[in-house]
């Protein structure tokens, strides 16, 4: 069951969950008071799929429905036994898509926050910093992000590890303003525990 699944909450707008190998999990919804930050929590196998705790209070499940899946979430005191807060298909994302969707930790800003963008498989991409949306692909370099602001992130990965490149406005042509590593969260352990 690990790897990037995409599910639809309950206004219909498309959102990922990422269970990854080492049981934590994260999500790239950013409707919440994290935003593009995401939910944290983590996950386990069952006989039909998986189940996914978050830091928030919700549980979600991700399980077989004959050929296909189904994501059902619950929120924060419902019981799972009952009817799910919203329930919708689910769609395991592969190819390079895959190797990008979900959330990462960019770098500090000059006022001490870090920034984080959140990029979900339907090609929407969030930032903590910049409250307006942009879009994002897959390129054969890597993620290439476009904000509404004008600037351009392209995250790539190196022998070295993840690294940013920024640009603003075009990146034809022109030396990036910054370079800098970044993390996807969730690939290494963080603060929430079962």
């Amino acid at each position: 069951m690990e790897g990037v699944w995409s599910a639809m909450d309950e206004q219909g707008q498309t959102f990922d969950l990422i269970l990854f190998p080492n049981g934590q999990a994260i999500t790239t919804w950013t409707k919440g008071a994290s935003g593009a930050r995401g939910e944290r929590g983590w996950w386990r196998s069952t006989a039909d799929g998986a189940t996914i705790f978050f830091d928030d209070g919700w549980t979600d499940f991700v399980v077989q429905d004959g050929s296909s899946f189904r994501h059902r979430g619950f929120s924060p005191g419902r019981p799972t036994s009952g009817q799910a807060t919203n329930e919708s298909a689910a769609r395991r994302i592969e190819g390079p898509e895959a190797a990008y969707v979900g959330i990462w930790w960019l770098n500090k800003e000059p006022d001490g926050s870090d920034l984080y963008v959140a990029l979900q498989s339907g090609g929407r991409a969030f930032s903590t910093i910049n409250p307006g949306e942009g879009k994002w692909t897959a390129t054969d370099e890597g993620a290439l992000c476009e904000w509404s602001d004008g600037w351009t992130d392209l995250i790539t990965l190196t022998p070295e590890g993840y690294r940013k490149r920024s640009w603003v406005g075009s990146r034809e042509n022109a030396t990036p303003a910054d370079i800098s590593p970044v993390r996807r969260v969730g690939a290494e352990k963080f603060s929430v525990a079962p």
